[in-house]
């Protein structure tokens, strides 16, 4: 099966699938408008046959980005009425560099009663807004006027005088205050940021148990999030791309590569499971999703680097 998939890859990147048509398509992007830096959520919403299986593989983001803590793109899939699907792809991108952000092209591939197919979504320019352009803008509601200009004040004794400078300090302190908050909140943010790949992948599994999409029928996505969230972290760990391998040269990586605490035969097992899951339309129960969470969250907690334990 993961041999099919990899087939399905190449077959897709050469141009080679036939175009599927789905019942409805919708991409939604929000916000229409952003500036540098601010993270753009992405919907794609796909009717379909409930025969078909959609699957977003990995793609190149550029002009944009993902951003760096931002969460894994999510999967989720509805039962509609009279043999109909909708599939949904949520992710989030992000403009670092461009004043001309753009939608990047995306393919969904296909796989189904028909054979392998796949969607191709053409990407659309995105509105830019400028911060810095802002400030110049005549209008009186986008101008900016700077500070007042003085205004004359009748002074009749040292007393008031000495109570507008108290006034003074004490509103530059409050200032100088306000500063100060917001750059302890900045570093606390980056120190986030800078979580350990450990850490970091043992919050994803939190969050999928705490969404518990089996609940809602979505077992096939949840193992989908799952097995995204074990790749990234040995990717991370041992220093490869784990996200666009296929299960074999992905375990064939692992084998090279040496991480002490790693039960190899044991993840080799629940890889196999996985894509018994996600390519061969076996719906897992509640009770094996928990299950494939607490072997992920144990085999990260085996293999973290030291510096994780201590702290």
């Amino acid at each position: 099966m993961t041999l099919l998939f990899a087939l399905l890859l190449a077959a897709a990147d050469a141009g080679v699938l036939p175009e599927a048509s789905p019942y409805a398509l919708d991409v939604q992007v929000s916000p229409e408008e952003v500036t540098l830096g601010e993270h753009v959520s992405v919907t794609i919403a796909v009717e379909h046959d409930a025969r078909d299986v959609y699957s977003l593989p990995a793609f190149d983001p550029a002009p944009m980005a993902v951003p760096q803590g931002a969460p894994l793109p999510r999967v989720r899939r509805e039962e509609l009425a009279g043999g109909h699907v909708r599939t949904m792809f949520e992710l989030v991108l992000a403009d670092y560099g461009t004043v001309e952000p753009r939608l990047p092209d995306l393919t969904l591939l296909v796989s189904g009663p028909d054979g392998a197919r796949q969607v191709s979504l053409r990407g659309r320019p995105l509105k830019f807004r400028s911060l810095v352009q802002d400030e110049g803008q005549g209008s009186a509601e986008h101008a900016h006027h700077g500070p007042k200009p003085p205004v004359a004040v009748m002074v009749r004794s040292w007393l008031w005088l000495g109570v507008l400078g108290a006034l003074v300090v004490l509103t530059s302190c409050f200032l100088l205050w306000k500063e100060l908050s917001k750059r302890k909140l900045l570093v606390k943010k980056e120190v986030t940021v800078i979580l350990g790949s450990d850490e970091l992948a043992l919050r994803h599994l939190d969050a999928l148990r705490a969404d518990a999409p089996w609940k809602r029928g979505e077992g096939r996505a949840a193992i989908f999030r799952l097995s995204e969230i074990v790749r990234s972290y040995l990717g991370d760990r041992l220093g490869f791309n784990a996200l666009d391998l296929t299960s074999e040269e992905f375990i064939d990586e692992l084998h090279h590569r040496r991480l002490l605490g790693l039960d190899l035969a044991g993840l080799i097992d629940e890889v196999r499971w996985e894509d018994l899951v996600k390519f061969a339309k076996v719906e897992p129960t509640e009770e094996e999703c928990l299950r494939g969470i607490a072997r992920a969250e144990s085999m990260i907690r085996h293999t973290r680097p030291q510096r994780a334990v201590a702290a």
